[in-house]
């Protein structure tokens, strides 16, 4: 998205315009956002915005600053009471934690 998209996507809106940008620029300084081109914009040019991770990838980002390691057992025991875990999955969780922890 454009800046300008976000502004008319945003139409209840209860800040500036100006706060946008100030916004867009902390999201890309903390890498949740990156900058993915340029579109025209009246008679300038505007950056495109897209992510810069996954969702699950920013929520692993935001547990990881919360919680210490040697509770991750416990959080992926939770995580797996919570969901329904079929053989599939069993599987593809098996080959990530072989790949992963080599």
């Amino acid at each position: 998205m454009a800046q300008t998209e976000v502004v008319s996507t945003c139409v209840d809106r209860k800040w500036k315009e100006r706060s946008i940008f100030s916004m867009l620029n902390s999201l890309m300084e903390k890498g949740v956002l990156k900058e993915s081109g340029f579109v025209r914009s009246g008679k300038t040019y505007a950056r495109t915005f897209e992510p810069a991770m996954s969702h699950a990838e920013y929520l692993a980002v935001l547990i990881a600053a919360q919680l210490p390691v040697n509770e991750y057992p416990a959080l992926l025991q939770a995580l797996l009471r919570n969901a329904d875990v079929t053989p599939e999955l069993q599987k593809e969780l098996r080959a990530v934690l072989r790949e992963t922890c080599h």
